[in-house]
């Protein structure tokens, strides 16, 4: 600190020439999401679903969904223009075929050949209303294409597989473009890559709002504490410094920001200006008339924490990169890069600005907002009265995740999620994987078919879903084109020679019936899959457990198990959630020491995780009594919270140790350092509620549950280090 004030001119120059090669770089930044990033590839149930689906020939075809949502139910003139609306989508590019419940057609198997019939007649209205009366008897392509009331409806276009990004907003352009010319009510286009890109640019839009506010708050806190521009304008500097290196350093190594990253620059901001609020309120302290002396005096009292707070932060960022999730170490790795950042510019910066600055003060009204004395026994009443209500909240924790949750947004893709969740099947993917335990069998034998109905009718009654995908669908549909095209016929066949039929149309009409893309070459593995409604994960582990004891009990010669990015998601969920107690704990046992190390004492040491170990107790309760769910989103708030909240614990153990020093006595020492340092810390928390608390305002799910628990364990932290930490160190002392 005192060379950078020596060479002030230097170090300014060389920081502006620094930010600006970061600034360059921080303007080609971009923003992306997929989902395989939130992936564990070394989780068994990532490398079973690899291994599984290895073994089919063909991949399901690439498509769009087109929904549309009506005021009315559907009637021969809305039908009417359906049809035209479907004809005309062959017309865009890329485009290979378009299926609608306008053109879906059943077929019967007769002694002349494969004779076709329309599940609709929109010849005229009169067989259009009784032909629509029957498609309540063919569920398999009702629930496809039609909602419950009769009001939405679904269009199926099969596009290349190789299609881009741009390709895909082309074909929605001119979707919409063509929609136009029809009486519709809301369109909606659904493809995941599509759906990716409306999240990138929520992401995008998010982050600009999401900064913008939390630096306009920051921005008004300092200026009411500090009363002076300078007081604003050096503290925000060394802010916007250490957001732009961190964000052009994410930019120049390629890197791209997601829901998760997203959250880097208000995190690193706050954290910087902890550290500056920390200096500058030691720096204000001094009287001296020499500026040297005073970052003299400034370094000598608060290196030794800032540096302490820096490792500590950074270590509790770096615990989140041993997960093996690609979103978890860029948002670790750069993170801790990021409050290293805030510490250098802070310890180089700072100074320099402070030399050419006037005398900078915080306002006396800090001083009214920290208590003057120690409350003993109301801060031990209240302590326990807190571990009991979270402890209680603790017990109703669970496990849960939602595939997306709605955060009231009228945004694109809150509104495609919004209608494939409520007007049609779910956007929870489902996938089950079955394979047979006597290998010498065939899926195709009429016992295997039977068991492999019971497993889809079960899933579709316990999971709520429409099957888009299984065999045993398949075999009905053959089953029915057999006997007449008669609904009734929708079964597996208990006749023998029926049985052996429907099978010889299944193999004789394999490509016909794509069923190289779920059913392995050897005949002895398939999957059912299908979309069911989102109740979250908790909900979907009790049906996968009711599945696997029925399956166990009603279809002995079929192994089932689970597939599919929504499961592996799930699973990494509970698997990162439980790993993430195992972080704490050595993030806890790593402070331990250090601070015993520091101090030289293991009893300081101790009573010092008390402060920081009670705002993560109280916001598992938070999330037991409410509800959220212990997901990725909220057990990353852990590290976050840790990490910071022990910050200011370290500030204060270091200014009271420097009283103790000092000759004072214990009670003075306490006393002295809330009156002092707890300013400082009060603020630092203001600012840092301010930063995260805007992570409420976030339309993303994970973003809001972490902007409320990191905000209110920084409000419990600053309770215990103001109120609890004293009255600790007070009893420690006397014994």
């Amino acid at each position: 600190m005192v060379f950078a004030t020596r060479y002030r001119k230097f170090i300014i120059a060389v920081f502006l020439i620094i930010t600006a090669f970061f600034a360059f770089h921080l303007a080609k930044i971009e923003f992306g999401q997929d989902l395989n990033d939130f992936i564990d590839k070394d989780e068994k149930v990532f490398v079973f679903n690899e291994e599984f689906f290895s073994h089919f020939e063909e991949e399901i075809p690439n498509s769009v969904m087109i929904g549309i949502q009506n005021d009315k139910p559907l009637d021969f003139e809305l039908i009417q223009e359906l049809d035209s609306f479907s004809k005309s989508l062959e017309s865009i590019s890329g485009i290979q075929r378009i299926f609608s419940i306008t053109n879906q057609k059943l077929a019967v198997f007769s002694s002349f050949g494969t004779i076709p019939y329309q599940v609709l007649n929109i010849d005229s209205e009169e067989e259009f209303n009784q032909s629509f009366l029957e498609l309540d008897s063919i569920p398999d392509i009702k629930n496809r294409f039609v909602s419950k009331d009769d009001r939405s409806t679904l269009i199926y276009a099969i596009i290349q597989d190789s299609a881009s990004l741009d390709e895909l907003i082309e074909m929605k352009r001119q979707t919409d473009s063509i929609a136009l010319n029809f009486n519709f009510g809301k369109l909606f286009f659904v493809n995941t890559k599509h759906n990716d890109h409306l999240i990138t640019l929520k992401i995008k839009d998010d982050s600009g709002q999401l900064i913008l506010i939390a630096f306009t708050l920051i921005i008004l806190i300092l200026l009411y504490f500090f009363r002076s521009i300078v007081g604003v304008v050096i503290p925000f500097a060394i802010v916007v410094c250490s957001v732009i290196w961190i964000m052009g350093t994410i930019s120049l190594f390629g890197f791209t920001m997601n829901v998760l990253t997203i959250a880097i620059p208000v995190i690193v901001g706050v954290i910087s200006l902890s550290d500056v609020i920390h200096i500058i309120s030691r720096y204000s302290e001094e009287n001296s008339s020499d500026k040297i002396e005073k970052i003299r005096n400034t370094r000598n009292d608060i290196l030794k924490a800032i540096i302490l707070t820096t490792l500590t932060t950074s270590f509790g960022f770096l615990s989140l990169s041993n997960s093996n999730i690609q979103v978890f170490d860029e948002f670790s790795i750069f993170t801790a890069v990021g409050v290293f950042y805030a510490f250098f510019i802070a310890y180089f910066l700072l100074p320099a600005l402070l030399f050419y600055s006037k005398k900078i003060t915080l306002h006396n009204s800090l001083g009214k907002l920290t208590p003057k004395k120690l409350w003993i026994k109301p801060t031990i009443i209240i302590a326990a009265i807190v571990v009991v209500f979270s402890i209680l909240g603790i017990l109703k924790v669970k496990h849960n995740n939602f595939v997306y949750k709605n955060m009231g947004e009228k945004d694109d893709i809150t509104q495609v999620m919004n209608f494939m969740e409520k007007e049609m099947f779910g956007i929870r993917d489902l996938t089950v994987t079955i394979s047979l335990n006597d290998t010498s069998k065939s899926l195709y034998d009429q016992e295997i078919l039977a068991q492999l109905d019971k497993i889809e009718s079960f899933v579709e009654t316990e999971y709520e879903a429409t099957i888009s995908v299984g065999l045993a669908t398949t075999a009905k549909q053959v089953n029915r084109a057999l006997n007449g095209g008669y609904a009734s016929e929708y079964r597996i066949p208990t006749d023998k020679y029926d049985a052996k039929q429907v099978k010889k149309k299944l193999k004789k009409h394999r490509d016909l019936l794509k069923l190289k893309s779920f059913v392995s070459e050897k005949n002895n593995s398939t999957f059912i899959q299908t979309k069911a409604k989102d109740y979250g994960s908790f909900s979907t582990r009790k049906s996968n457990k009711k599945l696997l004891e029925f399956a166990k009990t009603n279809t002995p010669e079929l192994k089932i198990n689970f597939g599919g990015t929504a499961y592996i998601i799930d699973e990494t969920n509970v698997n990162v959630s439980n790993g993430m107690i195992w972080n704490l704990v050595i993030i806890i046992i790593f402070i331990f020491f250090i601070v015993s190390f520091i101090f030289k004492s293991i009893s300081v040491g101790f009573f010092s995780l008390f402060p920081n170990i009670l705002p993560l107790i109280a916001i598992t309760a938070v999330v037991g009594w409410f509800d959220f769910g212990m997901n990725i989103g909220t057990t990353i708030v852990y590290t976050i919270a840790f990490g910071i909240a022990v910050d200011d614990t370290i500030h204060f153990l270091g200014r009271y140790k420097i009283e103790l020093d000092k000759g004072n006595s214990n009670y003075d020492s306490l006393i002295t350092t809330i009156t002092t340092s707890g300013g400082a810390i009060f603020l630092t928390t203001l600012v840092l509620v301010a930063g995260f608390g805007v992570l409420i305002l976030s339309s993303f799910y994970a973003n809001f549950i972490t902007g409320l628990l990191v905000t209110i364990s920084l409000i419990v932290a600053l309770i215990c280090d103001l109120y609890l930490l004293p009255v600790l160190l007070s009893w420690w002392r006397k014994k």
